[in-house]
């Protein structure tokens, strides 16, 4: 399932790093690193998107694979914390062939090659899942209370391979694609895309409403800004053609965001 190809990917992308950084000598920033994986990334999310649902069984398929990267974690965290992670790694199994102490490190990950396009899912499902929540809250929406979520984006590919995901984690009963606003709903600004959040509760959108102006305010500012970088005919001529570009990168995306902010506030 899609939890298992996108850890693999990040276990992949970490152990390279951590590589790296070993055969750098940089143990601290090593060590970090390797925390940051095992309690954002394990813990913290794949952990909750492997998760049953309410009073439902673990699926054994899940769970050897949870204890499978959970041995690989150990095994990469061993040479900072021996005793601990050799007690670990015993105790998720009651077989394990050998001590990690002598054991030969699993070269199956480490290799720094890794599926970019996975981790880029997983960083706007955790975005999304995390907007969402936060707007439920903000609506007054208990976690109980079962929502619609419809999408408005130029790229449906983007979100399809994380739809039920999201779905899943913001206890939604359907994620549909939209090409036209949705009333009577909260909405969820990402870049240039929008989800919009509809339940059979009576919705509060005060707070969003204010978020939202605070970022158009906030937006027109930095437009503002980039504009009077570019309007400057000394900065424009001297400054390196890739630079240039950025700033009207910047530039296009304010718009866009701004663009997208205004139609959102008009809508609720």
């Amino acid at each position: 399932e899609w939890p298992h190809l996108w850890f693999e990917q990040r276990l992949n992308q970490v152990c390279g790093e951590v590589d790296q950084l070993m055969d750098q000598f940089k143990l601290s920033e090593a060590l970090k690193t390797l925390y940051s994986l095992i309690w954002d990334d394990y813990c913290s999310w794949y952990l909750e998107w492997i998760k049953p649902g309410f009073e439902k069984p673990m699926d054994t398929a899940h769970l050897e694979k949870a204890v499978e990267f959970f041995e690989i974690l150990m095994e990469r965290l061993h040479p900072f914390m021996p005793f601990v992670t050799e007690d670990i790694y015993h105790r998720l199994r009651s077989n394990q062939p050998s001590d990690l102490c002598v054991k030969q490190q699993d070269k199956k990950f480490g290799s720094g090659s890794y599926d970019k396009t996975i981790l880029d899912e997983a960083e706007l499902l955790k975005s999304a899942i995390t907007q969402v929540r936060d707007a439920r809250l903000k609506a007054k929406l208990k976690n109980k209370d079962v929502i619609q979520v419809f999408c408005s984006t130029k790229n449906e590919s983007v979100w399809t391979s994380i739809k039920e995901m999201l779905a899943k984690q913001v206890n939604a009963e359907s994620f549909e694609f939209t090409m036209n606003p949705i009333g009577d709903s909260i909405q969820v600004v990402m870049g240039g895309d929008r989800l919009y959040i509809k339940s059979a509760q009576t919705l509060d959108t005060s707070a969003q409403i204010e978020e939202l102006k605070k970022d158009l305010e906030y937006f027109i500012k930095f437009l503002a800004s980039v504009e009077q970088k570019l309007s400057n005919e000394k900065f424009v001529n001297n400054a390196k053609p890739e630079v240039v570009a950025l700033e009207q990168k910047k530039q296009a995306d304010a718009l866009e965001k701004i663009r997208t902010l205004e139609e959102s506030l008009k809508n609720l």
